[in-house]
Order: C-alpha cells, then structure tokens, then sequence
C-alpha cells in the first residue's frame, strides 16, 4: 500500500513524475485511474487485477455498483 498526500505539478509534456520512494516498489508498471474526491488511484499491476477482479464481481443491476464501476475502469490507464 501506498500511502501519504504528495502535491506534485505536472510538466510541460503533461507528466508528473511518482515520489522516490514509491519507484522501486512500483517498478513492473502501474495503472493510474481516477478516484474519489479529485484525486487519482496508482495501483502496482498486481493490486490493479485484484480491484478489477471486485469489480467484476460486483452485481451491476445496482446503479451505484455500474457508476462506480465506470470510474474506476474507463479512466484507468496502463503506465510503465
């Protein structure tokens, strides 16, 4: 898990670069999603296949389950 508050600006190419301290760890790639509340989700590619696996899993009958499921997974962008 990743965790703490980190405010980076993006650069002219439209990138913003992950902590130090997070690369090592996040090295095999990542998948960057929006999240709640204005912010974005990184996940390492491995943690990425188990949320998307719960949501796969969730009963889209529910409103809430499909709206939530398409945050997660239309905005969701594989990154190396």
């Amino acid at each position: 898990m990743l965790i703490g508050e980190y405010h980076h600006a993006i650069d002219e190419k439209g990138r913003l670069a992950l902590p130090t301290k997070f690369r090592k760890e996040l090295g095999g790639g990542v998948v960057i999603t929006r999240g709640l509340d204005h912010c974005l989700f990184v996940y390492a590619k491995s943690a990425w296949q188990k949320v998307a696996n719960r949501l796969a899993s969730l009963p889209m009958n529910q409103k809430n389950n499909r709206a939530f499921s398409r945050l997660m997974l239309a905005g969701a962008m594989d990154s190396t």
